[in-house]
Formats: structure tokens, C-alpha cells, sequence
């Protein structure tokens, strides 16, 4: 009998033991998928603020955007980005993480929400405690109910501006932990904080009699869930003393009262049975525990996917995605770091803008995903002039950064330029043609030059165009007279766009003569503007800077309608045609040009026969399909088209043979050394040849001397202008010179 007792009490030490050990297991499998749980909404919130809509919106917002320009689109995308969070996923068939997702801003505002409509008390928000942590779990009470929040810091070029506010969907936990349990268990489980209770599951009374779990009879685990603020509470029945065999003093009394033979045989059935129960139970339970490997390692993978997402837009924020070179904002912290390391080591570094020249024609002309091709040519070529060390960044369009650290001379420098020059003499190969493309190279070097990266960049790019200025594929150093030109170009665009308003412009008009008969049958209408402050300033100077900022629009307009109205003035003296220069650039804005036209026509009453317009080649060479038709809406009027500085520019028969014109200028340059340059004369005389061939007129600008005037009569050039007839005068000294010519004409 006694060791019947001691068997028997030993069976039920076991079993005690094993259950205790198995609900143990459990509670930490309940923990470790609470804790990959929170560790992935909370990545999905980080993935939030570092998304690269979120750094869009503040970018936006901090380069002074409007609702309408840039602003409200990214705002658009921002919330597009959270709304996505509180949608089921549809791939894993499982519900969505978030019931809401938000950003605020530091100045207590709310900036996107992923439920706009509902309310939001933005008081909850801890700001003062995300001021010294970046991540947070928030729990609190609402309406008798947890709420749960996932909190993230967003920074935006080092500086605290809002916080990423996640509430999680609280029927996930609770499907998450009670797909771990079986019904009719005897258990309760509970989530508990600080700040409130969320009740998991009670299977203790179906029938919802209260059950006091302080007597003793339960089974309690108390758990921590990872490095949340958050802890498990887990009751369980024991097993009882009929599920063990019976109780110890039936089984005294038993002993007794049972031959031993029946005892043994009643105790191998009953253990039998109960490790049947006991063993049934442990699989249900590997059962669970293989679901739940399973649903953690879909978690992981989750998660792991998200973080893949997370680096390729990390890597995107600060790469090119077309040359995969560092984008200006990679290259500019780059730079930064660099000067920081040069002031500690007392080293150069050296900055180097390059420009591709005539990219955007390029680029019109045979489309984008040509420009693609040489843009990514173009990078591959300076990776591989450059150390591995030295940073290469494309910073815009056709734009490039250079960043050579460590810099020992700037003969070094000068090499390098000249390397580079020289790698971009090979042709750039697109498909079965060539193409050749030249650059222009500016830099820069720390310290002489500048003392940041906003100075040395801004110097480089000056340096770049001054070699774009004079006459591209070239480099240059930067120097402090270039700071001058700047300036002086920045007074020249304000004070020009003064002009306008004030109506301080003036046309000036040169006589057009005709050779046969000596007589003035036409004036070229010039634009002139003397500044009280800067005095006289050459439109080879303003128009170019017009032709940058827009203004070439309004100063065409006023050319054209002034000269029209002059010009219909003149006729009751005379006949006169009046010819007026257009830009390539006006050409741009196609419909306000002809409008224009018509418009300075219909209100001078001028004859469209009488006005002449002339055009200078770079327009041939960046020409459209729509230039073409343009040009050909302008001849049907009854209005001449004039080629202006034949030969300087690309020349090409070609483009005349293209384009409807009747008149052929040639540039004053040819003239300068015609009496004593037999290159020129042969120049001219080939010129003149090309017109006749195709039949056009002939019109030589830059005639100074007696001898300019009879070779071109001797060379049928019907037409002629310079200062040997009149430089160009003023309205009322124009007039008094016809005045004055149709007087002696009479006399």
C-alpha cells in the first residue's frame, strides 16, 4: 500500500510538472508573437517617416511651394502613403496593422490623415516626451476601452518637425493570440499596462459566472512582452485529482478494500488513460506551436520585405535613379563632409561643375530616351576618370558635381579638366549613330575660393559659365572678377525689368540702302537703352540676360508694335519697309508671337508687305516641326523673312532650302577686313553666289567705306547698311533724314 501511495503521489508531481512546463512554453510563445507583432508596426511606422513622400512634403514646404504648385500634390501622395497602412493586405490575407494613420506637426497641427473625417484629439500626443525619444509605444484609455499607439519622430534636414501617430488594430492582437488557443481551455488572458487592461480571452464560465482567481485554484504566469511596455497575464486550470487517478485517501481506502491484483490492473488503466488525455493535449499543443512557427516566420518574412522597401527608398532619396550617381542632395552632404575632414587635415578640395553643351538640343531633337542614353554615357565617362574615393553627383538635367578630396595642386586640377575634355572627344554611341558632345567645366577650390559648399558651388557654377560665355567645351578656375560680371548682370536684370514698366527703352532706326539706286528703301529698327545707373548698356549685353529671364517676350512686343507704328508714320514721306530683329527664344510661345504680329499689324495699319523680320540661324538649327509651319503662317500674311548674321553661326544650305525666306544679311564681320583679305572677299562673293542660286536677296550689314560700297555693286548685292551711309538715329533725326533726302530728291 505504501508504495501504491508513493507511485501515485510521484505520478501526480509529473504531471503537475509537465503541465506547468507546457503552459510555461505557452505564455512565452504568446509573448515572442506579441513581440515580432510590435516590432512590425512599429517598422511600418519608421518606414512612414522616412518615406520619400514624407521628405517630399517638407521639401516642398520649405522651398515656399503653394497648395497649387507642388505643394498639394505631395500632400496627395503623403496621405495616399497612409491610407495604404489601414488597408487589408490582400497578398497574405490578413488584416490591416493600423486603424489609423496620421502625421503631425510639431506646431500641434495635423498635416495628412488617413481618416480625415473622424475626430482626433491631438492633445494625446506626447510631444514634450518625443522631443527625447524618437520611437514610442503610447497606450491609453478611450471610452472605457485601450488605445494603442505607435509613435515615430520625422526629421527634415536635421530639424524635428512632426511625428508619424499609428493606432494599431486592436482585433489583431486579439485574433493574433486567441488563434493559439483552444476552446472550452479553462484559461483567461490579459494585456496589461500601466495605464489600462486588454482582455484577450475568459473560457473559465461559459456560463459568465465570475471566477475569483485569488483563491488558489488557477494556475498564473506573468510574462514580459519584449521591449514593450507591455505584460501578459495568463490563468489556467491545474489538472485535477480526478484527472490524476483519484485522491490519496481514495486511494488509501482502496488499497484496503482491493486485492492487489485488481488495484495494479485499475492503476495501469487509469494512468494509461490519463497520459492518453495528457499526451492528446501535448500534440494539440506542437500542433499550435507549428502554427505559430508558421505565422511568425510569414511575420518575419514581412518583414523582412519591408525592410528591402525601406532600403530602396533610402537608396532612391539619395541616388539618381537614371546614372545611379548621388543626387544633388547625396552630393551636396557629401561635399560638406568632405570640407570637414579638409579643415581638419589642412587639405585643398577641389569642386567641379560640368555642363553638357547643347544637350537640350540634343534632346528636342532626337528625343528623351537618346538624352537618357548620353546622360547615362556621360556618367559611366566620369566614374571612371576619378578615384573611387572622389564623389561624382548628378545635381540636375545635363549637370554634374565633382568632389576630389585631398587635392595637391591646382595643376592637378588642371590635368584632370583636361582629361576629362579629352574623354568626351569620343563619339557617344546611340544605337547605329554617333554623336558628339562636348562639355563646359567650372571649379572651384577650398579654401582659397570658399569657406562652405554653398560658396564654392555657386563659384564653380559661375566659373561654368563664363567658359559656357565664352564659347563652351573649355574649363575654367573661378576668380573674384567673376563676382563682378554676376553682380553686374543681376543690376542688369533688375534695372531692365524698371525699364520696361517705366517705358524707358528706345528704337533707334539704321537705314537699308539700295546699291542700285542709292536711295533709302527700308530701316532696321534697333533697341537702345541708356540707364541712369548704369549708363549705356549694348544689347549684346541685355538681351542675352532677357532671352534667360523671360523679359525677350515683352521687349519683342515692344519692338515690333513701336516700330509698325513708326514705320506707317513714315510712309506719307516715302515708302519704307521696317525690319526688326526676332530671337530665337520668341519663337517658343508660338501662338502669343503671332498674335503679336497680327495684332501690331491691325493697330498700325501697316502693310504686311512692309514689314520685314528677320531671323538669326541658331533658330534653324533648334528648329521644330511646328517652327517650320509657323514660319510659313507668317510668309502667307504677305510678311518677308530675313536670314540675319549669315555665317556665323551653322550655316547650313539646307536649312535655306527649308525655310521660306527672302532676304539674306550678311554679318558685318565678313566686311571688317574685305579691302585687304582675299579669304574675305572669296567669302563674300560665295555668299552672294548662294543667294542668287536660290533666290534671295542680298543685304550687307557693316558697309564703312567708299570701297565696301562698290565692291558689293560690283558683286550684285542689292542692299546695303553701315555707318558709311548712317549709324542709327533716333525717330525724329531718321525723319529729318528722309525729310532731307526727299527734299534734294525733288530738287
Amino acid at each position: 500500500m505504501l508504495l501504491m501511495i508513493t507511485v501515485t503521489n510521484a505520478g501526480q508531481n509529473r504531471l503537475k510538472e509537465s503541465q506547468l512546463n507546457e503552459l510555461n512554453l505557452k505564455v512565452k510563445s504568446y509573448s515572442e508573437s506579441l513581440d515580432y507583432f510590435f516590432d512590425a508596426t512599429s517598422e511600418d511606422v519608421k518606414g512612414v517617416a522616412k518615406h520619400k513622400t514624407t521628405y517630399t512634403f517638407f521639401a516642398n514646404l520649405a522651398s515656399g511651394m503653394s497648395m497649387e504648385y507642388g505643394l498639394g500634390s505631395s500632400l496627395l501622395q503623403l496621405r495616399r502613403n497612409l491610407v495604404r497602412l489601414t488597408k487589408p493586405d490582400t497578398t497574405l490575407s490578413t488584416s490591416a496593422l493600423f486603424d489609423r494613420m496620421l502625421l503631425v506637426g510639431f506646431k500641434s497641427n495635423v498635416i495628412a490623415d488617413s481618416h480625415p473625417r473622424l475626430p482626433f484629439d491631438i492633445s494625446r500626443v506626447p510631444f514634450d516626451e518625443m522631443r527625447a525619444v524618437d520611437h514610442k509605444i503610447d497606450v491609453f484609455g478611450k471610452n472605457d476601452q485601450m488605445m494603442i499607439r505607435v509613435l515615430e519622430n520625422v526629421y527634415f534636414n536635421g530639424e524635428l518637425v512632426g511625428v508619424v501617430v499609428g493606432d494599431i488594430n486592436l482585433d489583431v492582437i486579439i485574433r493574433l493570440l486567441t488563434a493559439q488557443e483552444y476552446e472550452n481551455s479553462n484559461s483567461k488572458l490579459d494585456l496589461a499596462t500601466q495605464q489600462g487592461m486588454l482582455p484577450i480571452w475568459n473560457t473559465f464560465d461559459a456560463e459568465g459566472n465570475p471566477i475569483d482567481f485569488k483563491q488558489g485554484n488557477t494556475l498564473y504566469f506573468d510574462q514580459k512582452v519584449g521591449k514593450t511596455p507591455f505584460r501578459l497575464h495568463a490563468w489556467f486550470e491545474p489538472v485535477s485529482e480526478s484527472q490524476i487517478i483519484t485522491s490519496t485517501w481514495f486511494t488509501v481506502g482502496l488499497s484496503f478494500l482491493a486485492a492487489p491484483v485488481i488495484l495494479g490492473l485499475y492503476y495501469s488503466l487509469r494512468i494509461n488513460n490519463t497520459n492518453l488525455v495528457l499526451t492528446t493535449k501535448i500534440e494539440e499543443t506542437h500542433n499550435q506551436q507549428a502554427a505559430l512557427t508558421r505565422q511568425n516566420e510569414r511575420l518575419k518574412t514581412e518583414i523582412d520585405r519591408r525592410k528591402m522597401y525601406e532600403q530602396e527608398l533610402a537608396y532612391q532619396a539619395t541616388h539618381d535613379t537614371l546614372t545611379r550617381l548621388s543626387n544633388r542632395k547625396s552630393g551636396d552632404e557629401k561635399l560638406r563632409h568632405a570640407l570637414l575632414q579638409a579643415r581638419r587635415e589642412e587639405m585643398n578640395v577641389l569642386v567641379m561643375f560640368i555642363d553638357l553643351d547643347n544637350f537640350k538640343q540634343i534632346n528636342d531633337t532626337l528625343g528623351h530616351l537618346a538624352g537618357d542614353q548620353i546622360l547615362m554615357q556621360t556618367a559611366k565617362r566620369l566614374k571612371d576618370s576619378v578615384r573611387k574615393t572622389d564623389v561624382v553627383a548628378r545635381i540636375g538635367g545635363d549637370e554634374f558635381l565633382l568632389v576630389i578630396p585631398n587635392l595637391n595642386s591646382e595643376k592637378q586640377a588642371q590635368l584632370l579638366a583636361s582629361k576629362l575634355l579629352a574623354t568626351f572627344e569620343d563619339p557617344f554611341q546611340l544605337e547605329a549613330s554617333e554623336f558628339f558632345v562636348s562639355t563646359s567645366i567650372g571649379m572651384s577650390i577650398y579654401p582659397q575660393d570658399g569657406e562652405n559648399a554653398e560658396e564654392l558651388m555657386a563659384h564653380a557654377d559661375t566659373a561654368m559659365y563664363r567658359v559656357k560665355k565664352e564659347g563652351r567645351n573649355g574649363f575654367s578656375f573661378y576668380d573674384s572678377s567673376m563676382n563682378t560680371d554676376v553682380q553686374r548682370n543681376l543690376d542688369i536684370d533688375a534695372r531692365l525689368r524698371q525699364a520696361i514698366n517705366q517705358d524707358e527703352l528706345e528704337m533707334y532706326y539704321q537705314p537699308i540702302i539700295d546699291l542700285s539706286t542709292e536711295q533709302i528703301v527700308g530701316a532696321e529698327a534697333l533697341m537702345r537703352w541708356d540707364d541712369e545707373k548704369l549708363g549705356f548698356v549694348s544689347p549684346e549685353e541685355f538681351i542675352p540676360i532677357a532671352e534667360k529671364n523671360g523679359l525677350i517676350h515683352k521687349l519683342g512686343e515692344i519692338a515690333l508694335h513701336t516700330a509698325c507704328h513708326q514705320a506707317q508714320q513714315w510712309q506719307s514721306i516715302q515708302p519704307l519697309s521696317i525690319a526688326v530683329n526676332f530671337s530665337a527664344a520668341q519663337f517658343r510661345q508660338k501662338d502669343t508671337l503671332m498674335e503679336n504680329i497680327l495684332t501690331a499689324l491691325s493697330n498700325s495699319g501697316l502693310e504686311p508687305s512692309l514689314l520685314d523680320i528677320e531671323i538669326t540661324e541658331s533658330l534653324l538649327f533648334n528648329h521644330t516641326l511646328e517652327t517650320v509651319r509657323l514660319l510659313e503662317e507668317i510668309k502667307q500674311l504677305g510678311v518677308y523673312l530675313s536670314i540675319d548674321d549669315f555665317g556665323t553661326g551653322y550655316s547650313a544650305l539646307s536649312y535655306l532650302q527649308k525655310f521660306p525666306f527672302s532676304k539674306l544679311k550678311i554679318d558685318r564681320s565678313f566686311l571688317q577686313e574685305i579691302e585687304t583679305t582675299p579669304s574675305s572677299q572669296e567669302l563674300v562673293n560665295a555668299i552672294i553666289a548662294m543667294a542668287k542660286a536660290l533666290g534671295l536677296k542680298v543685304v550687307a550689314e557693316g558697309v564703312e567705306t567708299q570701297w565696301d560700297k562698290d565692291y558689293l555693286q560690283r558683286h550684285s548685292c542689292e542692299f546695303a547698311q553701315g555707318f558709311y551711309y548712317s549709324r542709327p538715329l533716333t525717330k525724329e533725326a531718321f525723319e529729318a533724314l528722309l525729310l532731307d533726302r526727299a527734299k534734294n530728291h525733288t530738287s
